[in-house]
């Protein structure tokens, strides 16, 4: 049904809605980084940056070493085990846990090698920025959502007033 009321063009943009918010998202998410480290520890513009792109992809080793390698051996350790606490079925938790707890690490340490600040600002940092770059991705998310319904709904509008 929606194809009958969207041209072809907004059918391609739905398509790929996901991969362009992504793109979006990550520019944002650069910029935050960038801005809160240059903010909150006083580092320069350029190494505020070398930090906003180095630390991410730190982070992308830290979550594929989770998935690939740690959560093979939590398994196994649960499994024989046999955790109350904690089944195997239940190890998204505790591996979105080790993420976090990884993730604020890796980005004290990139943000104190990367730009010297002081380990106080750098912690700071580390929890500021994440939660700046949630309400970036709401932001985002609500204003695109709201895009397309105006869209979907002005595409219904013009199909009725043909009709």
């Amino acid at each position: 049904m929606m194809k009958q009321y969207l041209k072809y063009d907004d059918v391609k943009i739905f398509r790929y809605e996901n991969f362009y918010l992504s793109v979006i998202y990550t520019i944002g998410h650069i910029f935050v980084a960038m801005m809160c480290n240059r903010i909150i520890t006083g580092a320069s513009l350029d190494m505020a940056a070398a930090d906003a792109f180095i630390e991410p992809i730190i982070n992308g080793f830290w979550f594929y070493l989770l998935l690939v390698f740690i959560k093979k051996l939590l398994v196994i350790k649960i499994e024989q085990r046999q955790s109350v606490l904690i089944t195997a079925s239940q190890i998204g938790i505790l591996l979105a846990f080790l993420y976090t707890i990884g993730h604020i690490f890796i980005a004290m340490i990139c943000n104190r090698l990367l730009t010297g600040a002081p380990l106080n600002l750098a912690v700071i940092d580390a929890f500021v920025e994440p939660i700046i770059n949630g309400f970036w991705f709401f932001l985002l998310f609500e204003v695109f959502s709201k895009f397309k319904k105006k869209k979907i709904l002005s595409g219904i509008s013009k199909i009725s007033s043909t009709s």
